[in-house]
């Protein structure tokens, strides 16, 4: 089921039905920043460049929002 266009918000991660993994790094009236994450070798995770999607898409192709505990915005506190 596609995520509400509300819920798309900066620093969070979402999943894709292609189980892609998306963080949003900017949202704005044109659309979504995000990046992929994927897991590389030695068990690094890399890193797509940034790309820009309408909300409206990016909001249809995320199918759940990812908790990544690990991963904390920038003044999130552990």
């Amino acid at each position: 089921m596609p995520i509400a266009q509300e819920r798309i918000l900066p620093g969070r991660s979402y999943r894709t039905t292609a189980n892609e993994l998306r963080e949003v790094s900017a949202v704005d009236q044109d659309g979504v920043v995000y990046h992929s994450v994927f897991p590389g070798s030695a068990g690094l995770m890399v890193r797509t460049p940034d790309k820009r999607l309408a909300l409206a898409r990016f909001a249809a192709e995320a199918q759940s929002e990812v908790e990544r505990p690990l991963h904390r915005p920038t003044g999130t506190p552990a």
